[in-house]
């Protein structure tokens, strides 16, 4: 697989690995430290953290592209910040 860009809206600006394998840690480093509800971050750890990303990169191959939508905080205050990795030609 090309390299990827992968980048969290509002959290952390695209940047481009060498590959996938070295863009999701980094990803849920972010996405751990975040207060989220417990539920949304076994959803989130399950696409990108350790031992996730299969489906990731299922996308990747097919589309190029995948996303999802972290959602900080609490069920009353929260913000929205989208998650995109997409593949990237050096």
């Amino acid at each position: 697989m090309s390299a990827v860009q992968a980048r969290i809206t509002g959290i952390m600006l695209p940047t481009v690995f060498p590959s996938l394998d070295h863009a999701l840690p980094v990803l849920w480093d972010h996405v751990r430290r975040r207060p989220i509800r417990a539920a949304h971050r076994d959803f989130i750890r399950l696409c990108i953290g350790p031992g996730g990303g299969d489906g990731v990169a299922h996308c990747l191959s097919r589309s190029g592209r995948w996303s999802v939508t972290l959602y900080v905080g609490d069920m009353t205050d929260w913000t929205a910040h989208p998650i995109t990795i997409t593949t990237h030609q050096l």
